[in-house]
């Protein structure tokens, strides 16, 4: 046994063996259970239709491809089999399916390669480099996996609170161990780290994302395709053909293709001029959007030089292997060196300049949003504050104060103001407005209050309107009908305000400083 775990331990960390077998015990266990076996046999028909099958092939042979590529210029050995199968399994499939769900804009790629060189992913593989004995991770990964699921279940009952408080004692604990066993070893055995392998592990995903993305961005644009040729009713391949020269292979036109109320009508009921006249309506529309617009000369700038970068970068890294494997060309060799060079130089100044011309227009664009957009993003800083970790449904005067008022407000704000948003705004913020839209109209509904007649409501008034609503609703124990809409409105409302603040969050800060003023 102990020979064994040796053997594993110098492919894998105790972490990983310790997740595996619990995994595996996991799986032999689920299969004698009869809701499990019936879950594997509604699952496994799904998995096994032709286009899931087809779609898997497709990302197992690009992810061969990109491995292969990485193989030809030196990168890729044995040693990062392990973590290719595990990127793989769990980094490449859930991604794919996340960016088929979400990637409706490139901003949403942008955000991926962000997350990608984030300093937390630097943090985590260093965290992982060290990890307990075997059986220590055997104990700890079960605890771990339990008392996650208490902190998040905790975290949704105002009478759990105490023991949502424990559980992050028990994490923060936790984490001051890992940290000093991490940092002993940085102090004892930091050759460890400092190796190229080490360098080759961490920088791994982040290239694999890299030659990943074509695949990602087809996938995603090919499912948003899919969304709309579902519309058509009739003369189905006119309208495709007139939607593909429309959108091309930007996401960011066939999302809004999709999204757009007369686009729509045009694919279920109009004849194929119609839908070409509401396309060309569309176009200008999205050449108007400055949010969209403002900043596509300083990114092309940019993307052009970094490609660039990474080109003659790589022909000098690789200039020795390039020959080898391309004998003729060492008779330029000579001119290919000192072209690339200069090319380098070039592009590192190109690649600066962008950078900063796009900080210029970034400025530019921000100061006219904040000044544009101040009552909206006011709103938005004002319910953000307002927002309690346990919402209080049993008090109608405390939810009036501090949700009803201001979304009532804040869909006044954007009823007037919608055009305004959508044109100043990117589109990934945008999509996040959106949201918070259909979050508002969602809470007006479960309330029952129409815009025009809630200015004659103070708290005193709602109080009495929202015990009159509960007493008249259906009732059955403690279900009330009236009282769990708006309880299950209002969360909503909350989360679109939370992502709208997180997207905004740049302008509201100078609102604020403003304000202070």
């Amino acid at each position: 046994m102990t020979g064994l775990i040796s053997q594993l331990e110098e492919i894998f960390n105790n972490r990983e063996l310790a997740a595996g077998f619990w995994i595996i015990v996991v799986f032999l266990l689920s299969v004698f259970s009869k809701n499990f076996r019936k879950f594997y046999k509604d699952v496994f028909p799904i998995l096994l239709r032709k286009n899931i099958i087809i779609a898997f092939l497709i990302v197992i042979v690009y992810y061969c491809i990109a491995i292969r590529i990485l193989f030809i210029f030196g990168f890729w050995e044995l040693n990062l089999l392990k973590d290719s199968i595990f990127w793989f399994l769990f980094s490449e499939i859930p991604l794919l399916f996340t960016v088929i769900d979400k990637g409706k804009d490139k901003y949403f790629f942008f955000k991926i390669l962000k997350e990608s060189f984030a300093f937390a992913v630097v943090v985590d593989f260093i965290l992982n480099t060290w990890s307990f004995n075997f059986f220590i991770e055997l104990f700890i990964v079960p605890v771990a996996v339990i008392i996650t699921a208490v902190y998040v279940y905790s975290g949704r009952k105002k009478e759990l609170a105490n023991v949502k408080k424990l559980c992050e004692y028990i994490f923060m604990i936790y984490g001051i161990a890992v940290v000093l066993r991490v940092s002993v070893h940085l102090i004892t055995d930091m050759s460890v780290l400092l190796n190229i392998f080490s360098l080759k592990e961490f920088v791994f995903p982040i290239f694999i994302l890299i030659i990943n993305l074509p695949l990602i961005y087809g996938l995603s644009l090919y499912s948003i395709y899919e969304q709309i040729f579902v519309l058509m009713d009739k003369n189905k391949f006119k309208k495709k053909i007139a939607i593909i020269k429309f959108a091309k292979v930007s996401i960011t036109k066939a999302y809004a293709a999709r999204t757009d109320s007369d686009i729509i009508l045009s694919l279920k009921e109009s004849e194929e001029a119609d839908l070409k006249k509401n396309l060309i309506k569309l176009k200008y529309k999205l050449n108007l959007k400055i949010g969209d617009n403002y900043m596509k000369r300083s990114n092309f700038y940019i993307i052009m030089s970094s490609l660039f970068l990474i080109i003659f970068t790589t022909i000098l890294g690789f200039s020795s292997k390039i020959f080898l494997i391309y004998p003729l060309l060492y008779h330029y060799k000579n001119i290919i060196i000192n072209t690339s060079g200069f090319g380098l130089t070039l592009s590192i100044f190109s690649l600066i300049y962008s950078i900063g011309l796009k900080m210029k227009k970034n400025e530019d664009l921000s100061l006219v949003k904040k000044y544009a957009l101040f009552n909206f993003l006011y709103l938005i800083n004002r319910q953000y504050k307002n927002i309690e970790e346990f919402p209080s449904f049993d008090r109608p005067d405390i939810l009036f104060s501090n949700y009803i008022q201001v979304g009532y407000e804040l869909m006044q704000e954007c009823t007037s103001n919608t055009e305004l948003l959508e044109n100043l705004l990117t589109s990934y913020e945008w999509d996040s407005v959106k949201n918070l839209k259909n979050s508002l109209y969602k809470l007006r509904i479960s309330i029952g209050i129409e815009e025009k007649e809630f200015d004659e409501f103070n708290t005193e008034k709602f109080v009495k309107y929202f015990h009159m609503k509960k007493d008249e609703s259906r009732t059955n124990g403690d279900y009330n009908m009236f009282q769990s809409m708006m309880e299950s409105s209002i969360n909503e409302y909350i989360e679109s305000v939370k992502r709208v603040y997180n997207e905004l969050k740049q302008y509201i800060n100078y609102n604020e400083y403003k304000k202070s003023l």
